[in-house]
């Protein structure tokens, strides 16, 4: 299994074609639950760096004599920015998920059934604990990516995050995927299970059924507003403001 043909079995892809702000957004098919799979990349080494950084603009964008008046103190900024992270980052994931339609999906992925059973054999289940951190990754960086198109659309003072926008070396060598995407390649060539090699023909279907599923019609209107608007009220509770 080649990196192009693994990162269509891991991805699933949904709606490339329809909208750059959706190409290559993870989800494990309609039954990912978005709350719980956000906590979980924000609890990881890439997410508490991200986390970090984010606490760290904050505290320097935020504005001082804001901050004094609402009597909240720098070191508070960090665990109010992650609840603000946590709670922007579930509803992306929620909003991107609502374009796929669960029953046009069942019905174009026949399937459907097998690739969930498979997810129980032992191989397969350690090939996704294998690959468990690049969907995580990749979350991470399109929640952050989409904010930080947002706020720099609607002028909101807030220095870049993402390492995609800032080129930040430490962050980049923190982001977990080209590891696990070498593990993932040993693993393949070690282990010659026939279930992994079902499991990756299914998922590489399940790819295209989530793509077949997509609501197009909506999904062409997508943009960093879909995500993030009206994040400036939440912002704003944490003295951020607006470019003069």
């Amino acid at each position: 299994m080649n990196r192009c043909t693994l990162a269509v079995a891991l991805a699933l892809i949904v709606a490339g074609a329809a909208t750059p702000a959706l190409a290559q957004f993870p989800i494990s098919g309609p039954t990912e639950q978005p709350a719980a799979f956000t906590r979980e990349a924000f609890a990881t080494p890439y997410g508490r760096a991200l986390v970090a950084e984010f606490a760290r603009v904050l505290r320097t964008d935020a504005d001082p004599a804001c901050l004094k008046s609402k009597a909240i103190a720098a070191d508070q900024l960090g665990t109010r920015g992650e609840t603000l992270l946590i709670k922007w980052g579930t509803r992306t994931m929620e909003t991107a998920g609502s374009y796929v339609d669960a029953e046009a999906y069942e019905k174009n992925f026949p399937g459907s059934a097998e690739l969930k059973g498979l997810r129980d054999k032992p191989e397969v289940k350690r090939y996704l604990e294998i690959e468990r951190p690049i969907r995580l990754a990749k979350v991470l960086d399109f929640i952050f990516e989409q904010f930080d198109r947002y706020v720099l659309l609607n002028k909101i003072k807030f220095a870049p995050v993402s390492p995609e926008a800032t080129g930040n070396d430490d962050l980049l060598r923190k982001n977990p995927s080209e590891a696990a995407a070498d593990a993932l390649d040993d693993f393949i060539k070690t282990n010659k299970s026939p279930e992994v090699d079902r499991f990756l023909a299914l998922s590489e279907q399940a790819a295209k059924a989530t793509q077949g599923a997509i609501r197009e019609e909506q999904a062409r209107k997508v943009g960093p507003g879909t995500f993030y608007q009206g994040i400036e009220l939440d912002l704003a509770e944490l003295c951020i403001g607006q470019r003069r």
